[in-house]
């Protein structure tokens, strides 16, 4: 018991109340068409990975005002993560997910309750420490993880969003996997499965490059793409891919279910894939 208590913290936003000649909180937001405030409130999320894309997403949340966030990441703090994610000298060689729920605890003011679990995903899944939720954020680094949220959302029947940056720190790309249609296998389709090669499957080694710009923009379109699961904001696709430098032009679409998908289509289903810990290299996004 002693031992788990360690691995959680949960702390609460402030709940700024209507003050005397002011306007509430969220009223500009609410002035936006199609924005359900109510809806949001409701709105239980779970970010797997609380490095850049997870502290970007999660700031929005809670400026924002959803109901509960949840980070999971067995990562720590290093002075090389400060230039661009929400943590600061006093957070250094500590856990991520427990600092950045405490450090985002004071970025909102609607009563979010945030939450920080110092394991993995499928770890963190296991322990029985992670609260009920009703999306999952797949803000993490390489695909393995992606593929074991992606199949834990087909197994729960649970929408995910998956996002992710270039490794020159240019593009980036936002996905939505809802039930019943196109998964992360769809939108990425791949000629076998390689999860036994996984020193060829697993994303590049740390140091890569990384900058604040992209992760700035995905995290946008994924609170953009979070809205839309639970609000009548007009979305007309389930995939974005966007560039800083404009050299490519961005790309928005429908991707359609595939039948031969290797995560949904028949060759590996959920109920076949044990979610089991990896050992992957994170990429310092």
């Amino acid at each position: 018991m002693f031992f788990k208590a360690k691995l959680i913290r949960r702390y609460r936003c402030q709940r700024l109340r209507r003050v005397p000649h002011g306007d509430a909180v969220d009223d500009r937001q609410q002035r936006i068409l199609g924005f359900r405030q109510d809806r949001l409130s409701e709105l239980s999320v779970l970010v797997a990975g609380a490095g850049g894309l997870g502290s970007e997403i999660g700031e929005g949340l809670c400026r924002k005002g959803v109901g509960r966030l949840t980070f999971c990441d067995e990562d720590t703090v290093e002075p090389s993560n400060l230039n661009r994610q929400r943590f600061y000298k006093r957070d250094l060689w500590r856990n991520k997910a427990l600092r950045l729920a405490k450090n985002l605890s004071k970025e909102g003011f609607l009563g979010t309750e945030v939450a920080g679990v110092a394991l993995n995903f499928v770890e963190a899944l296991s322990s029985r420490l992670v609260p009920s939720h009703d999306v999952v954020v797949a803000a993490v680094d390489d695909d393995i993880a992606r593929e074991d949220i992606a199949l834990y959302a087909l197994d729960k029947n649970m929408p995910a969003v998956f996002t992710a940056v270039s490794e020159d720190g240019d593009n980036g790309y936002v996905f939505i996997q809802q039930p019943k249609h196109a998964c992360f296998g769809c939108c990425f389709p791949r000629e076998k499965l390689i999860r036994d090669d996984l020193e060829n499957y697993r994303a590049p080694c740390p140091k890569t490059p990384a900058i604040k710009d992209i992760l700035k923009l995905v995290s946008a379109i994924v609170l953009y793409a979070l809205d839309t699961l639970v609000m009548e904001r007009p979305i007309f696709w389930n995939y974005r891919h966007f560039y800083l430098a404009g050299v490519v032009p961005d790309d928005g679409k429908m991707v359609e279910r595939l039948e031969t998908c290797y995560l949904c289509g028949g060759a590996l289903k959920p109920s076949e894939a044990a979610l089991t810990p990896r050992d992957a290299n994170p990429l310092p996004v």
